[in-house]
């Protein structure tokens, strides 16, 4: 059982076009559009009804959902709009798990604007614009670079799930609308035109030897995890992630304390991530997947056992299993959490897949027990945690902010482990050493 597609929310289109090879799903005989569309909603809306466990959470009445956009699905006049629809549905939740991945004839046609966008503050801003296509801002932020509007909605739906994940997509040439919102609170409407070709975004198919880093700081040791998913990372001598992984900690063994990164770690498989955090824990801790007819699994503590300090770190792109590290250590007592508030996808995660090969991901088992505390929507409880606020954004821009409040962060990981002072120098050229060739392999 995986947790999340491990794919930055930018690129999954690009991934599910890839791993189908662009191969149509077609039956002997075909129903017209409207009973495709019809079997297709009812499909994924019954998959969700029996097996996803939040709709209380998020105050969902998945029925009346059912009722307002099924007929709207089913008069669409072409895939794209019946794709949209989709959207509009499935983001009644704003669950990170949450994604629609339209057909494959549907993707075949699309492309994707160049609309740079991150979260902050759990509020999507738009960082640069296509050539010629910005929008006019009230004229208080005329000359002000930094005033970046927050996306409420793209194409009517809430910017969230998967209005974000199909970031506009559509076909070449079209216009949709994005609803803004400036820092004064005033909103507008805004027209985007795609481009007038078919493409979309690359697909980066793995991290490389990215996904793990280690360091040494004289007796502190660092190690950066970006990913449990085994098809994002190179392995080791036997296939496994796991391989690695003990590697890398066996080299830091002898440190008296240690940062764990989990930094923008979008989660993998337990049966990657659990076998590592053996290696960290001192006793055994079972825990049961949601519904999973009470199947239990166990982390078992193991050798190399990392017997010093740790700290776990933690990001606005830490989800799923990247967090559900950082939480088990903690809650077994093995780790100070430092950083921002991670994304809040705890359950594991299930695909309804249509006849017409649209696919459905959502939270599917909660991974909890009885008296700890679930992290779904609220992120990974921290023990120091460092923001990084849309005001302070807004004043000195986006990059310069999320540089201060990275080094902070990493002072903070590093204080709790009583490096020395200069230690933050050291590790901050290491990361953005590591950064600039990250980069440098996913242009080529």
């Amino acid at each position: 059982m995986s947790f999340s597609p491990a794919l930055p929310r930018s690129t999954r289109f690009a991934a599910v076009a890839l791993a189908f090879g662009g191969a149509a799903n077609a039956l002997a005989q075909s129903p017209g559009p409207q009973e495709r569309f019809a079997e297709v909603f009812d499909a994924h809306w019954q998959a969700l009804r029996d097996g996803y466990p939040y709709f209380e959470l998020y105050g969902v009445d998945w029925e009346s959902e059912r009722r307002k956009h099924r007929p709207r699905a089913i008069a669409a006049a072409n895939p794209t709009e019946f794709a949209w629809e989709m959207a509009r549905l499935i983001s009644a939740m704003p669950d990170p798990h949450v994604a629609f991945l339209p057909a494959m004839d549907t993707l075949k046609g699309w492309t994707v604007p160049d609309v740079k966008t991150r979260l902050v503050e759990r509020q999507r801003i738009v960082l640069s614009w296509p050539d010629g296509q910005a929008p006019t801002p009230p004229v208080a932020f005329v000359d002000d670079p930094h005033a970046y509007p927050e996306v409420i909605a793209i194409a009517g739906v809430p910017a969230m799930g998967a209005a974000a994940d199909m970031l506009g997509a559509g076909p070449p040439g079209t216009t949709f609308s994005l609803r803004l919102r400036w820092p004064d609170g005033r909103e507008c409407d805004h027209e985007v035109r795609r481009p007038d070709t078919v493409g979309l975004p690359p697909l980066k198919k793995h991290l490389g030897r990215h996904w793990l880093l280690t360091k040494r700081i004289g007796a502190i040791g660092y190690m950066r995890v970006w990913t449990f998913d085994p098809q994002k990372a190179t392995l080791g001598p036997d296939g496994k992630i796991t391989t690695m992984l003990r590697a890398a900690l066996r080299e830091l063994d002898d440190t008296t304390g240690l940062i764990l990164d989990f930094s923008r770690n979008g989660g993998g498989l337990v049966a990657a991530s659990d076998p590592f955090l053996g290696n960290l824990v001192e006793r055994e801790i079972s825990y049961r997947w949601g519904n999973s007819q009470g199947k239990r699994r166990v982390i078992r503590p193991r050798s190399p056992r990392y017997r010093g300090k740790v700290v776990a770190m933690v990001d606005e792109g830490s989800a799923s299993g990247g967090e559900w590290a950082a939480r088990i250590l903690r809650d077994a007592g093995r780790a100070t959490v430092v950083g921002g508030r991670s994304m809040g996808a705890e359950a594991a995660v299930h695909t309804s897949e249509a006849v017409d090969g649209s696919k459905v991901f959502y939270s599917a088992w909660p991974m909890v027990e009885p008296g700890i505390e679930p992290f779904q929507e609220v992120g990974v409880a921290l023990d120091h945690e460092v923001r990084l606020t849309l005001a302070e954004v807004r004043r000195v821009g986006y990059e310069a902010a999320h540089a201060h409040v990275r080094r902070e962060r990493y002072r903070r990981a590093l204080a709790e482990l009583d490096a020395p002072a200069g230690a933050i120098d050291e590790l901050m050229a290491t990361l953005d050493a590591a950064d600039a060739a990250a980069n440098a392999d996913s242009d080529r």
